[in-house]
């Protein structure tokens, strides 16, 4: 299985390609704020923008790195404000709909009130957490990790 996200830093370039999407963000972090690199050279541009919408899909693990870039311009290492559920909010439609994905995506571009609409409706707020526990289980079955309970006697 291909991998959802690569990150790779060449000096002080980041660059984080989601090869199914056929995208890539890439920024010189050497230009954000001085007090936002320091914290960043703590933490790890590399483990910042990697951790991205960990489990998402490409497209929404992309958008969290717009997100993530967008608030360190702005001097902000914590994220602040909402996540755009529309990707999510979109397939569900199309799920419960039988449309096809791009046409729900064009009409959630044209009109991005009714996003929330979808995203209020009961039906599309069930099929949001089946899409959810389907990449859970999808990310645990993929897990090598072992489940370790000491039970005391």
């Amino acid at each position: 299985m291909a991998k959802k996200q690569k990150v790779s830093v060449v000096g002080t370039v980041l660059t984080v390609e989601y090869p199914s999407i056929n995208k890539k963000f890439s920024t010189d972090y050497s230009k954000y704020p001085t007090e936002m690199r320091a914290e960043g050279e703590r933490h790890g541009w590399k483990q910042l923008f990697g951790d991205c919408a960990s489990g998402g899909t490409p497209t929404e693990k992309f958008a969290m790195v717009q997100r993530r870039h967008e608030s360190i311009l702005a001097g902000q290492w914590e994220l602040t404000g909402t996540v755009d559920l529309t990707p999510i909010i979109c397939e569900a439609v199309a799920r419960i709909k039988r449309i096809p994905l791009k046409n729900i995506e064009k009409t959630a571009v044209a009109a991005p009130e009714m996003v929330k609409t979808w995203g209020s409706n009961s039906k599309v707020k069930a099929e949001i957490l089946k899409i959810r526990a389907e990449r859970a289980a999808k990310v645990a079955e993929e897990s090598d990790e072992e489940l370790v309970i000491e039970i005391e006697k």
